[in-house]
């Protein structure tokens, strides 16, 4: 089951929600709809499901090439899971699960011993079958989203619609749902978009990413595509820390100060002023150099987590920035503050366009 929408604006007032915007996510496809708080993602989706309306003009929604734009969010088969699981206190796992069977009316209610085969089924699926009849408050926070999961799987939806289904989670059971939440997508193939504004989240999860700015997709791809070749500046930063280097392009290579550094995508346009964007992890830092070299000064560095960062300041400019080095790394170089070292850039890339973030 596709799911594409064409041409789909949303104002709220003066605010436009959404630009113009168009996407084809293919039949059992998950896509993450990622960006900042305001980008639109969490509006394109409550579009998709249903519970907004495109503003008037050539705008549609399709369900595998079926027109849905006009048809409201009850008739369009699109399982819904929020935040918030929204469960039920007063119903066992088991009845909150049951739930969308047992309201359906009665020429479509399947017959009782289906729902219960059904809810069992979903129960198994979700690794919860010991805790059927249980109630929500003698849940975890995972066991409970898993339930809410369930609930919105139990109508077998043409598509699975979920609004930052982890957000309330702590960060160790965010990453548990994370593979639990890839693991049934590979097992039951539904077409699925979920929003986050989570860069891990969706570069871990999702077969594509779709990423929002301002009610426009900025970019959309794999997680690999996306992340070692970001369309623009803003998505350069958005999907991890970035250094910014002034410098000028000249042959073909970035001119920092008097070092020529490699670019990743040669460009044969001059520029008299450039900004290159380096990735922390991008960056060597030794204690001579071997090669096209800046001179720097060690400010501080903070070795907890599973990598060292550095902070060092341009001997040049004075400009700070941010190196990341493994363990390994870090132990041997032991950098100290004041202390002299000289950095190689890697992966240098330039942007054409306005390189403002």
């Amino acid at each position: 089951m596709s799911v594409e929408v064409k041409n789909v604006t949303k104002k709220f007032g003066n605010f436009t929600a959404l630009d113009n915007v168009s996407l084809k996510v293919e039949s059992g496809e998950l896509v993450a709809l990622l960006g900042p708080s305001g980008s639109g993602k969490t509006t394109l989706l409550r579009t998709i499901a249903g519970l907004e309306f495109p503003d008037p003009g050539s705008a549609q929604v399709l369900f595998y090439g079926e027109d849905v734009t006009q048809i409201p969010a009850s008739e369009r088969k699109a399982g819904f899971a929020f935040q918030h699981y929204a469960l039920f206190r007063h119903m066992t796992v088991f009845e909150n699960i049951a739930f969308g069977l047992r309201v359906r009316p009665q020429t479509t209610r399947p017959p009782e011993n289906e729902i219960r085969a059904r809810v069992e089924k979903l129960l198994k699926l979700i690794q919860l079958e010991p805790m059927a009849k249980r109630f929500p408050s003698q849940l975890s926070g995972g066991q409970r989203q898993r339930v809410a999961l369930a609930r919105a799987l139990a109508v077998e939806p043409k598509v699975l619609l979920l609004d930052e289904p982890f957000g309330a989670l702590d960060a160790k059971v965010r990453k548990e749902l994370r593979r639990w939440l890839r693991q049934l997508h590979d097992e039951i193939h539904i077409t699925t978009l979920f929003v986050t504004h989570d860069q891990e989240e969706a570069l871990e999860v999702s077969d594509r990413v779709a990423i929002l700015r301002d009610g426009r997709i900025e970019q959309i791809g794999t997680p690999e595509e996306i992340y070692d070749n970001p369309a623009s500046p803003f998505v350069y930063d958005f999907l991890g820390n970035v250094n910014l280097f002034s410098g000028r392009v000249r042959d073909g290579s970035m001119v920092i100060g008097e070092t020529e550094f490699a670019l990743s995508e040669k460009t044969g346009e001059e520029k008299s002023s450039a900004i290159a964007f380096v990735r922390p992890h991008d960056i060597r830092v030794t204690r001579e150099a071997a090669g096209p070299a800046l001179s720097a000064t060690v400010v501080r560095s903070n070795a907890a987590g599973p990598v060292a960062n550095v902070e060092l300041k341009r001997s040049d400019s004075g400009e700070q920035f941010t190196v990341q080095l493994s363990k390994e790394q870090f132990q041997q170089l032991q950098p100290k503050p004041g202390e002299r070292v000289f950095v190689e850039l890697k992966n240098v890339k330039v942007f054409s366009d306005d390189y403002s973030i």
